[in-house]
């Protein structure tokens, strides 16, 4: 799944949106080994980084909340544990700057 999403090819976006692929990942990232968190990671951003991906998060509080929730927990793992994952930590970066820009494009309206 990961190299489906890698060519941010928007028809395997809008496919993956349909399925339950969203809430698989989550709890990827909030339970997996640290190379399934990286790749679970890696879909949500590539979903996120997508204009139809980024609505579909963000449209409602519930699934906003239940990204943004996984996405600190990650972050304050790696803070808590002291682990230098930068791949991890980047992927988790570029989330929430697009999930930022979502939020800034609503200020302005």
């Amino acid at each position: 799944i990961g190299a489906l999403v890698k060519e941010s090819d928007p028809y395997a976006i809008q496919f993956l949106m349909q399925t339950e692929i969203v809430p698989l990942c989550l709890r990827i990232m909030k339970n997996g080994q640290a190379l399934s968190k990286t790749v679970a990671t890696f879909i949500i951003q590539k979903i996120l980084c997508d204009e139809k991906g980024l609505s579909y998060i963000c449209a409602t509080v519930e699934r906003f909340f239940a990204v943004s929730t996984v996405l600190n927990s990650m972050l304050k793992e790696l803070i808590d544990n002291n682990k230098e994952d930068h791949r991890l930590s980047k992927h988790i970066m570029k989330c929430y700057n697009r999930l930022s820009e979502n939020m800034r494009k609503n200020d302005d309206m």
